[in-house]
């Protein structure tokens, strides 16, 4: 579980740099750039892992590239050309669907579904979450104004909780790390062409000291790292639970954002972060069911 809260923390930060580089970096040079930086620096155990696991890669190669596809090649993508053309809240809104989607994708491709403590996890979770961005103000939510942009990110988000469910549903017989080295490299080049076009069309940006700081930090904590702590929490606690910890993005954001932006702190973010908490230990706990069959079985 720590390192899904680490993943979270990760993640919050992406999306603070993400923000902060809006007006300075095209939304596909910020994603090429993101991956192909450790797709460089991980060359290495890349070519390594292709050449352990050619047989595993050769029998399930379609898989492969689906996993690659759905997290490396679109997720971060198709957030990133989203932001251009809706605002922040409804970003977050959207994200905050995941672990319903992610439940939804479980039911219908692991068929399995969340026990209650699960549910009353998710609902509690989710409120807390819409009390940090509406600020504990329904009036908020209401004058929220979607548009087409709110459409790519619900792409966004279904494609990760596609590719976090599949990679459940397909366990490849190749370790954590060694799988995230290959789904970069195969993930890098199917931004490319999206990338030429944007730099045919819009130009390139400048490399001062504060974009290749902010590309420096996409590449490596919110991508190596946070892609390798969900994988293993994904594979170690299921898709449905692991989705949960997507709920500690926004507070996260918020913790962040009082050091780096100078905003403060606000009783509704300690209301909606108490509810994420008790949303998130609410639906840990096993049913007695589940402990028991255990028990039965390894005395």
């Amino acid at each position: 579980m720590a390192g899904l809260v680490l993943t979270t923390l990760f993640w919050a930060g992406n999306a603070l740099v993400a923000r902060g580089t809006s007006e300075s970096i095209p939304p596909f040079a910020l994603s090429f750039w993101r991956w192909l930086i450790p797709t460089l620096y991980l060359a290495p155990f890349t070519f390594r892992a292709v050449q352990r696991y050619r047989e595993t890669l050769r029998a399930h190669w379609i898989q492969v590239i689906a996993l690659a596809l759905f997290s490396v090649g679109a997720y971060n993508t198709i957030l990133y050309l989203a932001a251009q053309s809706t605002g922040a809240i409804n970003i977050a809104l959207v994200s905050s669907t995941m672990p319903l989607m992610i439940v939804l994708f479980s039911a219908i491709i692991l068929r399995t579904l969340p026990h209650r403590r699960q549910l009353a996890g998710l609902v509690l979770a989710f409120g807390g979450v819409l009390t940090i961005l509406t600020r504990a103000n329904l009036d908020t939510l209401l004058r929220v104004d979607f548009n087409p942009g709110d459409l790519l990110m619900i792409l966004s988000i279904s494609s990760w909780a596609l590719y976090s469910v599949l990679l459940k549903r397909w366990p490849l017989d190749i370790p954590l790390f060694p799988l995230l080295c290959i789904l970069i490299t195969l993930g890098t080049p199917m931004i490319l062409p999206f990338y030429l076009w944007e730099l045919h069309r819009e130009g390139g940006f400048t490399l001062n000291a504060g974009n290749l700081s902010a590309l420096l930090y996409v590449g490596t904590l919110p991508s190596v790292a946070a892609y390798f702590l969900w994988n293993n929490g994904v594979r170690t606690l299921g898709p449905g639970m692991a989705g949960l910890f997507a709920y500690l993005i926004p507070v996260f954001a918020a913790l962040i954002a009082v050091p780096v932006l100078g905003e403060s702190i606000e009783g509704y973010h300690a209301i909606g972060g108490l509810l994420v908490l008790a949303g998130l230990l609410a639906a840990s706990r096993r049913p007695k069911s589940e402990i028991i069959a255990d028990r039965l079985t390894h005395p």
